[in-house]
C-alpha cells in the first residue's frame, strides 16, 4: 500500500477499499471449520491503546471514552435486597425507586447532534427522548437542558457558551444563555425541515441546514433576524455547485468558511462568509475521499475537515483542498466502532465527539494537533515533512 505524509502530518490513505466496504458488498465468508471454531477468542481490544494511525506513526487520533448514561460517569448503585411488593396505594401514588426509574431515564436513546461548551460539558440532542442531554464529566453527572422539545436534532454553542438547538419537527431554533435561560425561538417561517446548525463566531452568523428545502438559512446569532438563504435545490441530472440534495450537516472554520455535507450528491461544498462558492470535493464510491451517506461535519483548529458517513460508519479526515488524509472507525459495537454514525464536533479542548446512534452513545476521541505531532516526531528522528514511507492505515488495535 502506498502512502505519503502531508504537511498536516496525517497519513494519506490510498488503495484501501476494504475499509469502506459495506456488509452488503463484502465477500461472503466460508463456514468455519471445526478447528477454526475451537480457536480461542481474541482478547478484547484495550481502548486505552486505540490510536490512528497505528504505530510506528505518530498518533493523530486517540480514543478516550464513551458516554451514554449516568452509569458511565458513576458506577451503578449496588443491588438492594428484594423489596416488599408494592401495595395498590403505592402504585396509585406513582411511587418509583430512583435506581429503577431515574437512572434508566438518564440514558441516551437516539443521539444525533453533539457539541461542547467551554467547561467541557458534552451536549447531545436526542431525537427519541425529545431532550438535550448534558454530560458533565468533571462533576460526574447527567443533566437535561431545561426546555421542552419535540425532535431536537442539532445543537451548537458559541464562544460565549450560548446554545442554539434545532427542533426538526417544530421547525424552530431555540436560543439559550450560558446559564441555560431561554432567550427566544426563531426560524419557523424560513425553515421546512431543519437538521443541522453551525455558528460563525467572528461574523455572528448562524447557519441552519434545511434538508427538505435543499439550502441553508442564515440568521443573525444575536438578534435572530433572518439574513439570507445559502444555496438552492439541485437538479438531479445536473447538480451544479452551490446546489444541494438533502444537505445534513454544516461546520465553520476560523476564517468564516462554511462547509456543508451535500448528502445525496455525495460531496462536501465550501463557501466563504459572504456565501460565495469556493470549492467542493467528494463523489459516490467506496474508496478514500468518496461518500455514500455523508452526514456530520466538523473542522479542527488546524483546519482539517472531518466527515462522518453512515454507510461506512467511519470518519474521514480531509485537508482544506479536499484531499483525504486519514480515516478512523468501522462498523461495530466496540470502542472506536460505530453503528449508524451521525453528528460530530471538535471542541476547544481538541476532543472529537461523535454520535453513535444505534449504540445510543457519544464516543470521545482526542485530536493530536499539528504542533503536538511535530514535537513528538522530532525526538524520534522520524522523516520530516514531505518524506515518503510505508504506513499502516488501520487503527492500532
Amino acid at each position: 500500500m502506498q502512502s505519503s505524509v502531508l504537511a498536516a502530518g496525517f497519513v494519506v490513505l490510498l488503495g484501501v477499499p476494504a475499509l469502506f466496504a459495506s456488509p452488503a458488498a463484502a465477500i461472503p465468508q466460508k463456514e468455519k471449520t471445526a478447528a477454526e471454531q475451537t480457536q480461542p477468542t481474541p482478547p478484547p481490544v484495550d481502548p486505552g491503546k486505540l490510536v490512528w494511525p497505528a504505530p510506528p506513526d505518530v498518533a493523530r487520533i486517540k480514543w478516550l471514552a464513551e458516554v451514554s448514561s449516568q452509569d458511565d460517569l458513576t458506577p451503578p448503585l449496588p443491588k438492594q435486597k428484594k423489596k416488599k411488593k408494592k401495595g395498590w396505594m403505592d402504585r396509585f401514588a406513582g411511587i418509583s425507586l430512583p435506581e429503577e426509574a431515574d437512572r434508566k431515564a438518564l440514558a441516551l436513546s437516539k443521539p444525533f447532534g453533539v457539541a461542547a461548551d467551554s467547561k467541557g460539558r458534552i451536549y447531545a440532542a436526542d431525537t427519541a427522548r425529545g431532550a438535550v442531554f448534558v454530560f458533565d464529566l468533571q462533576n460526574k453527572k447527567v443533566e437535561f437542558l431545561p426546555a421542552k422539545f419535540l425532535t431536537p436534532i442539532a445543537v451548537t454553542i458559541d464562544d460565549a457558551d450560548r446554545l442554539f438547538v434545532v427542533d426538526s419537527r417544530q421547525r424552530l431554533v431555540s436560543a439559550f444563555s450560558s446559564a441555560w435561560q431561554p432567550e427566544g425561538t426563531f426560524g419557523r417561517e424560513h425553515l421546512k425541515r431543519p437538521v443541522g446548525v453551525a455558528i460563525d463566531n467572528e461574523n455572528r452568523f448562524l447557519y441552519v441546514v434545511d434538508a427538505d428545502a435543499g439550502r441553508l438559512a442564515v440568521f443573525d446569532a444575536d438578534s435572530f433576524a433572518f439574513l439570507r438563504y445559502l444555496g438552492r435545490p439541485s437538479d438531479p441530472l445536473d447538480p451544479e455547485s452551490g446546489t444541494f440534495s438533502l444537505p445534513l450537516g454544516a461546520a465553520v472554520d476560523e476564517d468564516g468558511n462554511v462547509f456543508v455535507t451535500d448528502t445525496m450528491n455525495d460531496r462536501v461544498q465550501m463557501f466563504d462568509a459572504d456565501g460565495n462558492f469556493i470549492q467542493m470535493f467528494g463523489k459516490q464510491g467506496v474508496t478514500p475521499g468518496t461518500f455514500m451517506r455523508a452526514k456530520g461535519i466538523a473542522v479542527d483548529r488546524d483546519g482539517h475537515i472531518y466527515v462522518t458517513d453512515a454507510e461506512f460508519n467511519n470518519v474521514q479526515v480531509f485537508d482544506q483542498e479536499g484531499r483525504p488524509l486519514a480515516v478512523f472507525g468501522t462498523r461495530g459495537t466496540e470502542p472506536g466502532q460505530f453503528s449508524l454514525i451521525t453528528g460530530i464536533c471538535v471542541d476547544a479542548n481538541n476532543r472529537i465527539l461523535v454520535a453513535d446512534q444505534w449504540r445510543a452513545r457519544v464516543q470521545v476521541f482526542r485530536y493530536v494537533t499539528d504542533e503536538e505531532a511535530e514535537a513528538q516526531r522530532k525526538p524520534a528522528g522520524t522523516p520530516g515533512v514531505g518524506a515518503t514511507r510505508r504506513a499502516d492505515s488501520a487503527p492500532g488495535q
